[in-house]
């Protein structure tokens, strides 16, 4: 009788296991870089991160039946360099690239909420952006040189809604980047919108994205106001056309930011299979004012040129050699490397690998 009593409680245990799933997966890559900057030695270096961040992640999903699903995704990223921590944009985060939880409907979409990527940032599970070969990937020829965009961001919810006929829409809140324990109108806030298309050859996006400016922080129980952030907005625009034997694409962001960056940028680019790999070119300019520059020429200009060769070596291991210029003009002219989101004047020259497990 008791064996009779627990079958159905093995039987049940047995199709709750058989519907979910948890992977350990990752990505480590290093390489060896050479650069020069304007006004600056030439330096050599082991450089991780130059293309893709290193990481490791879990990430699970349970079915629960008729079309509905609950998952999670706890991303890691680390420096092969040293061992140590990546991606800690406000304090030590254990999982810094991204740790979301969410329920997903085959009908209705999927909710989300918890650390992860913008819309717009080229980067994690609900980035919308296209048009652009290197993304934000490979030094100064990655598409936030010296534009930075909307990274990641804390406490976000997110929709990303069925794919209905080609076409996409994400939104996405954050209750308070760096936190939300204040009032609700002292927290610094992100808001975004994407819409993207693709469906046979094509491929397209755009993606509207904002940041408010005031943040405050609770000191011995009274709210006080931190260091200024301005207010930005973003516009990004992509376009991809696979023609059968290679991708050309188009990329255009606009940039306000006051006391910052207010700037236009335009980018062309293209994946072209070579001998078993591919190539990966683009070209990129940007105009417009930056307002942090209280003395001189506030008006600026901008361009970056590059190339890269992907070769795999197996499905899980690709080289991949690289070479590229920036420079820049006006209020930009005598400047050189700032730090890896902005290079300014220099030449890069990178040999590396990376490895998926």
């Amino acid at each position: 009788m008791k064996k009779l009593l627990a079958l159905p409680i093995l039987l049940a245990a047995g199709t709750v296991s058989a519907a979910s799933s948890v992977t350990l997966y990752g990505i480590i890559e290093e390489g060896a870089m050479v650069m020069k900057p304007k006004h600056a030695d030439t330096t050599v270096q082991l450089k991780d991160a130059f293309d893709l961040g290193s990481r490791w992640g879990i990430k699970g999903v349970e079915e629960l039946g008729s079309g509905t699903s609950v998952g999670f995704n706890l991303e890691a990223g680390f420096h092969p360099d040293d061992g140590s921590i990546a991606n800690n944009t406000y304090k030590a985060n254990a999982f810094g690239r991204e740790s979301v939880l969410w329920i997903q409907n085959e009908k209705l979409g999927r909710l989300a909420m918890g650390r992860a990527a913008t819309l717009g940032s080229g980067l994690g599970s609900y980035d919308m952006q296209t048009g652009y070969a290197f993304m934000n990937g490979y030094g100064l020829i990655g598409w936030d040189n010296c534009m930075n965009n909307f990274l990641r961001v804390n406490n976000a919810v997110i929709y990303m809604s069925p794919n209905m006929a080609g076409w996409t829409l994400g939104l996405m809140y954050s209750n308070g980047i760096s936190g939300d324990t204040n009032r609700w109108s002292h927290d610094r806030h992100y808001w975004g919108a994407g819409l993207k298309y693709q469906a046979g050859a094509i491929k397209s996006s755009l993606i509207l994205e904002a940041e408010n400016k005031a943040t405050y922080a609770t000191v011995n129980g009274v709210q006080v106001k931190e260091a200024p952030i301005t207010a930005k907005y973003t516009v990004n625009y992509g376009l991809e056309y696979n023609t059968g034997s290679w991708t050309p694409m188009f990329t255009y962001r606009y940039v306000t930011q006051d006391e910052g960056v207010k700037a236009h940028k335009f980018g062309l680019s293209a994946l072209i299979p070579y001998a078993g790999g591919r190539f990966k070119v683009a070209a990129a300019y940007m105009f417009g004012k930056d307002e942090s520059i209280k003395a001189g020429e506030d008006k600026i200009n901008h361009w970056q040129v590059g190339a890269a060769y992907e070769y795999p070596l197996s499905k899980r291991t690709v080289i991949k050699p690289f070479i590229g210029y920036a420079g820049s003009g006006k209020g930009w002219k005598n400047l050189g490397y700032a730090n890896d989101g902005n290079i300014y004047n220099a030449w890069q020259a990178y040999i590396g690998m990376h490895h998926f497990f």
